[in-house]
């Protein structure tokens, strides 16, 4: 295909013609207007969805590959967050994407990351690391037994850990 040029483009969008067919030496009607880079082009719709098409497999690349690459660093694949994943052991079965639990609900549970850790703080924890402590961080990696839970008090930090298994029996006897 030939080079675009300035010309084509004024010629084109004064005859309202598509610009890919012009430079294929065809004369086609342009429908719609859309923009590449910082220029608006005038195209069919034939050209329009080729465009769009290309784009969007363009974009569904770059996503699989940053879902990836925060999948193996064991964070939420959700766009812009950067929270640890929930042990998939803590999951519903059905769910198969790794999640945080931030952005939806596990309609079984109806429970999401922060009602998780509301659950530790109420039934886990004594009363006495209640009062006056925030959890700030979970840590577990897949297939582990422990799951440990970062709480802070002030300029205290202490570290926590827990069974999973046992976390599973807990949540299983309340619901």
């Amino acid at each position: 295909m030939p080079r675009r040029t300035a010309e084509d483009l004024r010629v084109c969008a004064q005859e309202k013609k598509c610009l890919d067919c012009y430079l294929e030496g065809e004369d086609t009607r342009a429908v719609q207007w859309q923009q590449r880079r910082k220029v608006n082009v005038p195209c069919c719709r034939k050209h329009f969805y080729a465009h769009r098409k290309k784009t969007n497999e363009a974009d569904a690349k770059k996503y699989a590959q940053n879902s990836d690459q925060k999948r193996q660093k064991r964070q939420c694949v959700y766009k812009g967050c950067r929270n640890k994943l929930i042990p998939q052991e803590l999951l519903p079965p059905w769910i198969k994407e790794k999640t945080c639990g931030l952005h939806t609900t596990f309609k079984a549970f109806r429970m999401n990351r922060a009602s998780f850790l509301r659950l530790i703080t109420e039934h886990c924890l004594k009363p006495e690391e209640r009062d006056g402590w925030t959890v700030q961080c979970v840590v577990y990696r897949r297939g582990d037994a422990l799951m440990w839970i970062g709480a802070s008090n002030g300029r205290v930090y202490r570290t926590i850990s827990f069974t999973v298994r046992s976390l599973l029996q807990l949540h299983k006897q309340l619901h």
